[in-house]
């Protein structure tokens, strides 16, 4: 049947024509095999493909199997999804714990509060003097540049000296350590990235929320400890 206009402009916005195409070439998969594998006739799928036809919930399940995804894989709406988030400075609090020295070695104050998910995660670090934070690994990767002070990065058995405006982008599977060398606390910004996770694991964690499962970060003042961070990520020690 033909589409009112705005009913085609508001299925336009889930682009479900669009990620069935993408779905069916990253498959190098023509419409005609498509229409082979679900029943459906190529000229319908095409149809879909250039949204001018409204598809069933029984025709995308037809679609969905063939390409191993769920049915939300068309309906999440990505320009709906808030993509800017500003945190303002009086939002964040700064860490004023009564020991300077700390016992950790390395205190991380996010820089980004807003909600959701996220590809990285951007905080400012203050690795403390005399102070080594235990080895460790985690997925993902790290990048960090440095402020002040100067920084020892050890990463497996090669230690790597850091100044004011150096910087390094690193695997973080790697064991890796950190330490002041400065008589002063060495400061940096720093991006911790982690590999995105699929939808069957996001699953989980939002399942987990809602019962109260999900583990979540311990947090002083807004400033995030670093050990607290390893006991999440770290890979078990040899």
């Amino acid at each position: 049947m033909l589409l009112p206009d705005r009913l085609r402009t508001e299925l336009g916005r889930y682009l479900v024509g669009p990620k069935l195409r993408v779905l069916r070439l990253h498959r190098s998969m023509g419409l005609l095999q498509l229409g082979e594998r679900t029943g459906l006739s190529p000229s319908l799928l095409s149809r879909i493909e250039n949204n001018k036809h409204l598809p069933t919930v029984a025709t995308l399940l037809r679609i969905a199997l063939v390409f191993n995804v769920t049915l939300d894989h068309f309906f999440r709406n990505e320009h709906r999804q808030r993509v800017i988030s500003i945190t303002r400075s009086e939002e964040r609090q700064q860490a004023v714990a009564g020991d300077p020295a700390g016992k950790d070695g390395c205190l991380l104050s996010k820089l980004d509060l807003g909600p959701g998910e996220r590809k990285f995660h951007p905080y400012l670090a203050e690795f403390l003097p005399g102070r080594r934070v235990r080895p460790h690994a985690h997925e993902g990767f790290e990048f960090i540049y440095i402020l002040g002070g100067t920084l020892g990065l050890l990463i497996g058995t090669e230690e790597s000296i850091f100044r004011p405006g150096d910087s390094i982008y690193f695997d973080s599977n790697l064991r890796h350590s950190y330490r002041c060398l400065s008589p002063e606390p060495c400061s940096a910004f720093m991006v911790l990235a982690y590999p995105e996770r699929n939808l069957s694991e996001r699953r989980v964690d939002n399942l987990g929320s809602l019962h109260g499962g999900r583990r979540q970060n311990a947090r002083l003042n807004g400033v995030v400890k670093v050990t607290e961070m390893q006991t999440q990520n770290a890979a078990p020690q040899s």
